[in-house]
């Protein structure tokens, strides 16, 4: 049972990167970047498995700056991760800071250390449309890294986002729903976009515990379009698991 519930959630992910894949091959959503900062609220949680308490403080790197008037590597705030007792999967959350005074489309690096700092998984992720002096959420999954004992992140600034695209900002709150592989989050975004948002659009989501420590985190997408200057509510299912001690969840949503 549980090598199946690992299968699904992979099986899950997989699916989820094609969707998204496919989407930003649309040339009508082409150049989208959306970034919402979300405020947290609790929900009773709903134990489905036990994991191990995460890591403090892990490791944190800031690639180098560029000139004033382009992009700046983000600054990582705070971070937390899980690993599921019973298998290889450790859930991981990042809240990354832009100190600069430009927007960017930036890079966060995750990697997975052991007890003797050996690196045992890597994994990428982009924050599209960083906007200046704003905060944003990175959550995510590594399948391969039962042995963890640290978790090293950095930044890079990434691209300057060209004149086409647009400066979009979704405000948001969330709400979780219960914990383990069948997690989702209620979510109600409202959107000042002049143009519609199509679906999917990529969601971060970070799970905080009863104390507000990050616990981990991981991604999901919208189910649907958001009009333009409008709002949608929906119940998005979380690509993976949330902790057993998770008891709130905050959300960025980061579109392309």
């Amino acid at each position: 049972m549980q090598s199946r519930r690992r299968f699904s959630a992979a099986a899950a992910i997989f699916c989820a990167a094609v969707l998204v894949s496919a989407a930003c091959s649309n040339d009508s959503t082409r150049g989208q970047a959306v970034a919402a900062d979300a405020a947290s609220t609790s929900t009773t949680k709903t134990t489905a498995r036990d994991v191990s308490a995460p890591s403090r403080p892990s490791t944190t790197t800031k690639a180098p700056g560029v000139s004033n008037s382009g992009p700046t590597a983000p600054e990582v705030v705070e971070q937390g991760w899980s690993l599921v007792a019973d298998g290889d999967f450790v859930t991981y959350g990042i809240r990354v800071h832009n100190p600069g005074s430009a927007v960017a489309f930036s890079e966060v690096t995750v990697t997975a250390l052991d007890a003797s700092g050996t690196p045992l998984e890597t994994k990428q992720e982009t924050v599209a449309f960083l906007a200046a002096g704003a905060d944003a959420y990175v959550g995510g999954m590594l399948i391969d890294s039962s042995a963890i004992a640290d978790l090293k992140v950095t930044t890079d600034p990434g691209r300057s986002p060209s004149r086409s695209d647009p400066q979009v900002t979704v405000t948001a709150e969330a709400k979780l729903l219960g914990t383990g592989y069948d997690t989702r989050v209620a979510l109600t975004a409202q959107s000042d976009s002049a143009t519609t948002l199509k679906s999917p659009q990529r969601i971060f989501y970070v799970f905080r515990d009863a104390g507000g420590e990050i616990v981990g985190g991981m991604f999901g997408f919208t189910q649907s379009a958001i009009p333009p200057n409008g709002t949608i509510n929906e119940a998005t299912p979380v690509t993976g698991f949330a902790p057993a001690t998770a008891t709130s969840v905050e959300v960025t949503v980061s579109a392309f």
